[in-house]
């Protein structure tokens, strides 16, 4: 029997309030190497919250959030920029430079983190464009750029530091649904020919459902289920009745 892959996110009684207003209450997660979990959960219920602390941009009020053996609470901020060199956070709505093309976009990381040379940057920026079906548009302003596009030139620019860790915050928000097809099998491309691990952040039932992933479904503050899509679907309760409003049914 083979042995289990190392926990690369361990999340242990996250507790995480603003003001009055307790989001998360207890969250307790384990991903493992070159796995995907998606977090499932209506609008409002911290699932934006709890991946902002998986790069560090939040800090946990209690309980612990630890990445890649980084404790993420007690990181000091010029270790934490170590850290985001080597975990990929792809906003929901792309976060790209808008005074920068979209190579520049791209290829920002990598003058950032390698210092490579200027043909070494073109070479890798095409390659990684041609990647998500946007080969050619180097030269192009994010402003000239549909909202699919620029979630693209978004995964890209993720890719470019050939991340272990991907965060996926609302991938499809906003899409017609081939557009939310063609991002969700780009993700799972993604999956499929790296090693890195995966967590996305939806409240769209079908990237659940093509994904093929386990879900965690955040609910009260805290996940009240862990397993298989389809095993949720059977669930009392809310988790049940929001999977099966989603269409999918067992």
């Amino acid at each position: 029997m083979s042995e289990p892959r190392a926990a690369v996110v361990s999340v242990q009684g996250l507790h995480k309030a603003f003001g009055a207003n307790e989001v998360l209450k207890g969250i307790d997660l384990v991903i493992r190497r070159g796995e995907t979990i998606v977090v499932l959960g209506g609008s409002g219920t911290g699932k934006s919250v709890l991946l902002k602390h998986l790069n560090g941009l939040l800090r946990p009020d209690s309980g612990s959030v630890v990445v890649l053996g980084c404790d993420l609470g007690r990181l000091e901020e010029r270790n934490m920029v170590e850290l985001r060199q080597r975990v990929s956070y792809i906003f929901q709505q792309g976060a790209l430079f808008d005074s920068l093309t979209v190579g520049e976009n791209v290829g920002y990381p990598l003058h950032e983190r390698h210092g490579a040379t200027r043909a070494e940057v073109e070479a890798r920026v095409s390659a990684l464009l041609e990647r998500v079906g946007l080969g050619g548009t180097e030269d192009l302003m994010p402003s000239e750029l549909s909202g699919g596009m620029r979630k693209r030139v978004a995964l890209a620019r993720g890719l470019a530091i050939e991340p272990e860790v991907i965060l996926y915050d609302e991938p499809t928000a906003g899409l017609d649904p081939l557009t939310g097809l063609a991002i969700t099998e780009l993700i799972l491309d993604v999956a499929r020919h790296t090693e890195a691990t995966s967590l996305v952040v939806t409240h769209d039932l079908s990237v659940a459902s093509q994904l093929g992933a386990h879900i965690a479904f955040l609910d009260g503050g805290r996940f009240s289920f862990v397993g298989s899509l389809e095993d949720g679907a059977r669930q009392e309760g809310l988790v049940g009745e929001f999977i099966r409003a989603g269409g999918i049914h067992v």
